[in-house]
C-alpha cells in the first residue's frame, strides 16, 4: 500500500531535489578534501604541510587568473542561449571559452615554472619553498580546465556532474594516491596535478554526451535581445572570480611571507575547514546561477524571487550546524586533523563568525553575475579587496593567525552584505 504525498510536501520535494543531488556531489568532495587535509597533515607534518597547503593556495589562485573570468560567464552564456533555441551560439560560447583557458593556464604554468625560485627567495622568504612551487606549476593548467569545464556543464543544467568535475574528483583522486602510498611532498603534488588532469578529462567526456544540444531550435516567435559577446560578459566577471580566490588566499600567502611555515599549515587547515560552507553554498548557487539566467533572460521575475528564497533557505539550513561546530567546538575540530593544528583554534572561531553572516545573505553575487550586472558585482568585488588589503597589511604582520582569521572574517561578511544590498537595491522584486 502506498501513501500519498500532500500536493504541497510533494512539490517542496520537488523544487529542492536538485540542490540534493549536488549537495551529494558536494558531499564526495567534502570527504575527498577532509580526508586529504587530514592525511596530508599527519604525513608531512606541520612543517612540509605548511608547502603543501601554499602550493595549493598559488595554484587556485594563479588558475583562477588564466581563466580570466570566463568559467562564470560560459554558465551564463550556455544556459541563456539553450534556453532560446540558440544551439550553436551556446557551442561557440563553449569552444571559445575553451580556447582562452588553454591558452591562459599554458601560460600561467609557464610563468610559475620560471618564477618559482624568485618567488620562494624574494616573496616567501624562504628557499626551500622553490621546488614545491615549481613542480605546483604542473597543476595549473590542469586545474584551470577542470573548473571550466564544470561549469560548463552547470550551463546545461548538469550540476551534479559539474561539481563533481570542478570540485569532488581531484581530492578523491589525490587522497587515493595518498592511500596507496604516495608520501613525499614531491609525489603528493604530481598526484595533485595528475588527478586534477583526470577530472579534466572526466568534463571532456560529460560535454561531448552534450552534443546533441549544439543545434537551433524553432523560434518561439519572441523578442529575445542578444547576449553580449562572451569575453564583455568574462571581463568583469574575471575581477570577480580573481578576486573571490585571492582575497581568501591573500592571508595565507602574506602569512607565509612574515610567518612559520607550521604557521601557515595550522591557519590553512582552519581556513580550509571554515570553507566548509561554501561546499554547502556553492553547490546550491551553481544549481540556481543557469536557472538566474535563464529566467532573467525570459523576464521571469517571479520566479527568479522564488528561486532565490529557496536558495538561501536551503543554504542556511545546511550551513548553521557546521557553523556551529566552528565557533563552539574548534579545538577539537582542529585535533581531529592532526597534533599540533589545535594552535588555530582562535583563528577558526573568528572565521566561523564570518561565514555565519555570509550564510545567511548567501550567494547574492550569483544572482547579479546571471542577471547581468556583473559591472556592479566588479565594484563590490574592488571595495571588498581595498578593505582586505588594508587589513592584511595592519593585522598580519604583528598578530599572525588571528590577523589572518580577522581578515577572512570580514571578507565573507562583506561579500554576503554588499551584494544582497546591490540585488535589493537593482531588483529588488528578485530579492
Amino acid at each position: 500500500m502506498s501513501i500519498a504525498l500532500p500536493r504541497s510536501l510533494s512539490a517542496l520535494i520537488s523544487s529542492y531535489g536538485p540542490y540534493v543531488g549536488a549537495l551529494m556531489a558536494r558531499g564526495l568532495e567534502l570527504v575527498g578534501k577532509l580526508g586529504l587535509y587530514m592525511v596530508g597533515a599527519r604525513i608531512l607534518g606541520v612543517h612540509d604541510s605548511g608547502y603543501f597547503f601554499l602550493c595549493m593556495t598559488w595554484v587556485g589562485v594563479i588558475a583562477t587568473i588564466a581563466r580570466v573570468g570566463h568559467e562564470r560567464a560560459v554558465v551564463r552564456h550556455v544556459a541563456a542561449e539553450l534556453a532560446v533555441g540558440r544551439g550553436r551560439a551556446a557551442l561557440k560560447a563553449l569552444l571559445s571559452g575553451t580556447l582562452v583557458v588553454l591558452v591562459g593556464g599554458t601560460i600561467a604554468s609557464l610563468v610559475t615554472a620560471a618564477l618559482a625560485q624568485p618567488l620562494a627567495i624574494y616573496a616567501f622568504r624562504d628557499p626551500e619553498a622553490a621546488r614545491p612551487l615549481l613542480i605546483s606549476a604542473a597543476v595549473i593548467l590542469p586545474q584551470a580546465l577542470c573548473y571550466f569545464l564544470g561549469n560548463a556543464l552547470l550551463g546545461f543544467h548538469r550540476s551534479a556532474a559539474g561539481q563533481m568535475v570542478q570540485n569532488s574528483l581531484w581530492p578523491i583522486f589525490t587522497l587515493a594516491a595518498l592511500v596507496a602510498g604516495v608520501h613525499s611532498l614531491d609525489g603528493i603534488l604530481y598526484a595533485f596535478a595528475a588527478a586534477n588532469l583526470a577530472a579534466a578529462g572526466v568534463g571532456v567526456a560529460l560535454l561531448f554526451r552534450e552534443r546533441n544540444r549544439f543545434v537551433d531550435l524553432p523560434s518561439d516567435g519572441a523578442d529575445h535581445e542578444p547576449l553580449p559577446s562572451l569575453w564583455r560578459t568574462a571581463l568583469p566577471l574575471s575581477v570577480v572570480e580573481v578576486m573571490q580566490i585571492l582575497l581568501p588566499s591573500l592571508p595565507i600567502l602574506l602569512l607565509a611571507s612574515f610567518g612559520l611555515p607550521s604557521d601557515v599549515g595550522a591557519f590553512s587547515v582552519a581556513n580550509r575547514i571554515s570553507m566548509l560552507v561554501w561546499v554547502v553554498s556553492t553547490p546550491i548557487g551553481a544549481v540556481a546561477a543557469p536557472s538566474f539566467a535563464a529566467q532573467h533572460r525570459q523576464r521571469q521575475t517571479d520566479e527568479m524571487r522564488r528561486l532565490n528564497r529557496r536558495m538561501r533557505l536551503a543554504i542556511a539550513v545546511f550551513s548553521l550546524p557546521i557553523v556551529a561546530v566552528m565557533i563552539l567546538l574548534p579545538g577539537p575540530l582542529l585535533h581531529l586533523i592532526g597534533p599540533g593544528f589545535e594552535i588555530a583554534a582562535p583563528a577558526l572561531m573568528v572565521l566561523g563568525v564570518g561565514q555565519l553572516i555570509y550564510s545567511l545573505m548567501p550567494c547574492q553575487e550569483v544572482v547579479l553575475s546571471m542577471s547581468g550586472y556583473g559591472g556592479v558585482l566588479r565594484w563590490l568585488i574592488i571595495a571588498q579587496a581595498v578593505v582586505t588589503l588594508i587589513l592584511c597589511f595592519a593585522l598580519i604582520p604583528p598578530f599572525g593567525m588571528m590577523g589572518a582569521a580577522i581578515s577572512n572574517a570580514v571578507n565573507a561578511a562583506q561579500l554576503a552584505i554588499g551584494s544582497a544590498i546591490a540585488v535589493r537595491m537593482l531588483m529588488p522584486k528578485v530579492f
